[in-house]
C-alpha cells in the first residue's frame, strides 16, 4: 500500500479572529470596513472543527472540557488530537491563546492584564512568560514594535 499522508492541522487552519472588522483599501483606492469571519472553517476534521468551534467561543477551555461536552473519554480525545494536529493538546492550546494575545495586541489598546485573561492565560504573569519565550520579547516590547499608530482607524472590536 503507498503511504498514506495526512495534513497536519495547526492554529492558523482553525483561527477565528478577534476583531470585528479592519478598514481595508481596494484597487481603485476605495476605502471600506470589511467584517471578519466568526465562524471556523472546516477543516475536514471532526474532532479539529469541534476543537475550533470551542477555542473561537472560549479560549480558556481546555481539550477534557471538550471531552466532557462530547461525552468521550479524554484519552481518546487527546490520541485522536495529537493525530490530526502532531502536537500535544496543551502546547497548541497555547498557541492558540498566543495568536489571540498577539492580535490584540496589535490592533487595540486593551490593558496587557485584560488581553491575559481574555486569550485564556490564567494569569498576566503566565502570559508574560509564555510570550517572552515563544515571542522573544515580552508582550509590551511586541506591542510597541508591531502595533501601527493609527490602529483605532483601521480595527474594530
Amino acid at each position: 500500500m503507498k503511504a498514506i499522508k495526512l495534513k497536519k492541522i495547526g492554529v492558523d487552519d482553525i483561527y477565528v479572529s478577534v476583531l470585528k472588522a479592519r478598514r481595508v483599501t481596494d484597487e481603485e483606492g476605495r476605502t471600506f470596513t470589511r467584517a471578519y469571519e466568526k465562524e471556523p472553517q472546516p477543516t475536514g476534521s471532526l474532532v479539529m472543527d469541534i476543537v475550533a468551534r470551542a477555542l473561537a467561543e472560549d479560549s480558556r477551555v481546555t481539550l477534557h472540557d471538550i471531552a466532557a461536552a462530547m461525552g468521550e473519554d479524554p484519552r481518546l480525545l487527546h490520541a485522536a488530537f495529537i493525530l490530526v494536529t502532531g502536537a500535544m493538546p496543551r502546547d497548541f492550546f497555547n498557541a492558540y491563546r498566543l495568536r489571540q494575545a498577539r492580535e490584540w495586541l496589535e490592533c487595540t489598546d486593551l490593558p496587557i492584564k485584560e488581553i491575559a485573561r481574555r486569550s485564556g492565560f490564567t494569569s498576566h504573569g503566565t502570559m508574560t512568560r509564555f510570550f517572552a519565550t515563544a515571542m522573544k520579547c515580552t508582550p509590551k516590547e511586541y506591542r510597541r514594535l508591531r502595533r501601527p499608530k493609527d490602529f483605532r482607524l483601521l480595527y474594530e472590536w
